[in-house]
């Protein structure tokens, strides 16, 4: 299998678009915030890079819940083609690939988890969009876009000096609630239905291998990651309400 060509025409518009948002966001933040002028120039280019983020996140999820919600996407469908979710990922190939060419241009704005998670990510969006098969998974790993927008919007207000406003406590409130549900009780549920698969059904095995083994691999990898990112800011948000309320007595 391949990239369609309407994929592949999807997947380079999607990368221009989201160089396009990078390049734009400047002229906006500049307009709307004196804090982003007096920025130094990387502040500026992160800030750049996580509302382009913002944008594809809130974008993509939307895509993806509503093909969970409203599509028929069965969990136990391996060779199932479904155009939406092979359309949602040729979209994502896009972006991540923006992301690498930004980050080749700006090596601060990223990490070495950063990039590891971005070049997994590309590889199995590529193998999402260019196989009818396993679209209910796929659209699982687009839903937990679901939590990015809260997420890297934090870091925005951090960067603008709204640490200590009341955006920024129910901005933390929000990303708590989206990646619990999109990145850790969503996730749980497919997992389930994935390991039903794996072990009752001999469909699987009908699939290529690096196929079935990059949605397994997948899984495992960014449920491992989910649960950390999780862990982190569970405990942030312990440190934030009750931290406070401790140094308060003190």
């Amino acid at each position: 299998m391949s990239f369609e060509t309407f994929l592949v025409v999807t997947a380079a518009s999607s990368c221009a678009t989201w160089m396009a948002v990078f390049a734009l966001s400047p002229a906006l933040f500049t307009w709307l915030s004196l804090s982003y002028r007096s920025l130094p120039n990387g502040r500026q280019r992160l800030v750049d890079n996580h509302f382009k983020t913002v944008v594809h996140g809130t974008f993509v999820a939307a895509l993806a819940w509503y093909a969970y919600t409203c599509t028929e996407i069965p969990p136990e469908g391996v060779w199932l083609n479904a155009p939406l979710v092979r359309f949602e990922s040729a979209i994502y190939f896009g972006y991540l690939l923006s992301d690498l060419i930004q980050t080749a241009m700006y090596p601060h704005v990223s990490n070495i988890e950063f990039v590891s998670h971005h070049v997994l990510s590309l590889y199995s969006s590529f193998i999402a969009a260019s196989y009818p098969a396993m679209p209910y998974y796929a659209n699982i790993c687009h839903m937990m876009q679901l939590s990015n927008p809260s997420g890297f919007f934090r870091v925005i207000l951090e960067e603008l000096g709204f640490k200590d406003s009341k955006y920024y406590v129910w901005n933390g409130i929000t990303l708590l609630v989206t990646c619990f549900i999109s990145r850790i009780l969503v996730t749980s549920i497919a997992t389930i239905n994935l390991a039903k698969i794996v072990l009752f059904q001999d469909a699987l095995s009908q699939l290529p291998f690096h196929v079935s083994s990059c949605y397994i691999f997948g899984s495992l990898f960014f449920n491992i990651m989910n649960y950390y990112w999780f862990g982190l800011i569970c405990k942030g948000f312990v440190d934030y309400f009750w931290g406070k309320e401790t140094k308060q007595k003190l």
